[in-house]
């Protein structure tokens, strides 16, 4: 059964200047905002996915980014094939193209998973995100044409906010299902406890010499609650072999508790001056965590000599154990993908069914002249909005990426990678808020101004995030979210704003612009190595001030070629 759009006016009418309604095609745009939601949720599941491949394949920051490296660039490397694939078949053909290919890609996390291969995501993923591409090829320019031009980045606002809305349920869905929750809760009364409070005073506070035998003198229960309440680098001032010797005293159970609350450098000392009797009474979730976030660190020669003494101690039994749990880790990604090829492919015989407008007029079929992807660089606003995609997607994608493992840190949030996730999901939800908001204010406010302002208020909460600890910096690193949300559907309508024919290059070049999301998440993985991950936001702060001139100046058309604006 089809479902009919209503018949109206063409878009070059609709862009008259008595044109006043918000969108002619109103059914049209609730299928297209159907569309938004599935690939922000398939999106922004790489956040998750990146914590825990991390941990399954005990990888490196750098090599954890890989996820969005391969995800964004399949953007940089399809999108012209995409943009062809759209001119050849329609925006209707071309969305059910991209739910198809995408629903292809999800499917193939289930020989990923049997296989065990970092590759083999990789690869499945790919091929997910090139779905992804030909559905930003179609769908971006396709909701900005379904009515006049002066509510174009108003419609795509609000066309994002069910994207925001998927990436925010995506966290929650992927936390629950993907990331396994690492730390038992501890009771109010052990917080409470004398002993407790008393131990962390002396962490925090007393000599070196006097903290470890405070260590040495409170119930293991005590201790392992003092060790997670006692200040951020309380801990690091203590000698390393001091803490190792202390922590062999308690039985593998209790030492297994304490493991996540340890430094770097005490975490190497404890599992090095552990027999290998001891290390295979651990259990396999914690031992694998330690080894993660040992081989994630940045460690001294001792601490390195440590852990490779450590990995070359463990009996065969315990490897194999390790395995075996890498192995159940891997195959958890199997069942929420597949359930999200199904509706994909329920998804497209949705689309298929509903006869959606074809707007030729903006489509390269129109292009009598048959421009190319230069002709539509040569104009300013194209090329410094191409610019401002790759910076803004950068951004938005290395803050999501890393944020599961920013809020786990000691001195920040402290608490475990489920934990984690559900903030994540609060830093996207306010990219909804913004986006539902920001749709209503782009009616009535200079889109470009509103973008600077957004731009410099988001990088200056980098800037917080940066300069703090504890509940400041996680408040500021959550709030950025809402600021990113009218960002990428106001470059993209200004990015195409009055270039007729020419909209589907133009929508091509901004698309291969998200090959930001690729690169500068990599480049921060670098940075967090080399200077941790709280000094690598720098990234992100520069791109933002890029955003801001794209705003203040970049954004301004200089062409008198190009059609009078209606707005």
């Amino acid at each position: 059964m089809a479902f009919a759009a209503p018949p109206t006016l063409s878009t070059s009418a609709s862009q008259g200047t008595g044109k006043t309604r918000y969108t002619d095609y109103p059914l049209a745009m609730a299928v297209a905002t159907t569309i938004f939601f599935m690939w922000g949720f398939l999106t922004v599941l790489n956040d998750i996915l990146i914590p825990h491949l991390k941990s399954v394949f005990e990888l490196n920051y750098a090599q954890a980014m890989l996820v969005q490296f391969t995800f964004f660039g399949a953007y940089f490397l399809m999108s012209l094939p995409a943009g062809r694939l759209v001119a050849a078949l329609g925006y209707k053909k071309g969305i059910v193209a991209g739910l198809g290919i995408a629903a292809l890609g999800a499917f193939g996390f289930w020989p990923a998973a049997q296989l065990h291969s970092y590759a083999a995501f990789l690869g499945a993923l790919f091929i997910l995100a090139t779905g992804i591409t030909v559905l930003q090829v179609a769908a971006n320019p396709y909701v900005a044409l379904l009515g006049p031009e002066r509510t174009s980045s108003s419609r795509l606002t609000l066309a994002q906010a069910m994207n925001s809305l998927g990436t925010t349920l995506g966290p929650l869905l992927g936390g629950l299902l993907i990331l396994s929750a690492t730390s038992a809760a501890i009771p109010a009364s052990l917080h409470k406890a004398p002993e407790t409070v008393a131990l962390v005073h002396a962490l925090n506070n007393a000599e070196p010499a006097q903290a470890i035998v405070a260590m040495q003198q409170v119930p293991a229960d005590r201790l392992i609650t003092a060790l997670g309440d006692a200040a951020a680098g309380a801990l690091d001032r203590l000698p390393s072999d001091q803490v190792a010797a202390t922590m062999t005293q308690l039985p593998p159970a209790q030492l297994a508790d304490v493991l996540d609350k340890l430094p770097v450098n005490q975490l190497a000392a404890t599992l090095a001056a552990q027999s290998a009797d001891r290390m295979a009474a651990l259990p396999a979730e914690r031992l694998a965590n330690a080894l993660d976030k040992l081989t994630a660190a940045r460690l001294d020669a001792t601490a390195a000599a440590q852990l490779q003494s450590v990995r070359g101690s463990l009996s065969v039994d315990t490897q194999h154990t390790l395995s075996s749990y890498r192995q159940k880790q891997s195959d958890l990604v199997r069942v929420p993908y597949l359930g999200l090829g199904l509706v994909l492919i329920v998804l497209a015989a949705g689309v298929w069914m509903f006869r959606m407008p074809a707007l030729t007029e903006a489509t390269e079929r129109a292009d009598q002249g048959h421009h190319t992807l230069l002709d539509a660089l040569r104009h300013s606003h194209v090329f410094f909005g191409v610019l401002a995609i790759f910076f803004y997607v950068g951004a938005e994608v290395s803050i999501g990426s890393f944020l599961v493992n920013y809020l786990s840190l000691p001195d920040i949030g402290h608490m475990s990678e489920q934990q984690a996730s559900r903030y994540v999901s609060m830093y996207w939800g306010g990219a909804m808020v913004g986006r539902l908001a920001g749709s209503a204010m782009l009616v009535w406010i200079n889109p470009r101004k509103l973008l600077a302002a957004f731009a410099a208020i988001a990088g200056l909460l980098v800037v917080i995030t940066m300069l703090t600890h504890g509940q400041v910096a996680m408040a500021s690193v959550i709030a950025i979210g809402l600021f990113n949300s009218i960002m990428f559907p106001t470059i993209f309508t200004l990015g195409i704003e009055r270039m007729g024919p020419m909209t589907g290059k133009a929508s091509s070049l901004l698309v291969m612009a998200i090959v930001g999301g690729a690169i500068l998440p990599l480049l921060q993985g670098v940075l967090a190595d080399r200077l941790g991950i709280q000094h690598a936001f720098i990234l992100p702060v520069l791109c933002y001030a890029y955003i801001v001139f794209y705003g203040l100046r970049g954004s301004l058309i200089r062409d008198n070629a190009l059609p009078a604006s209606t707005s």
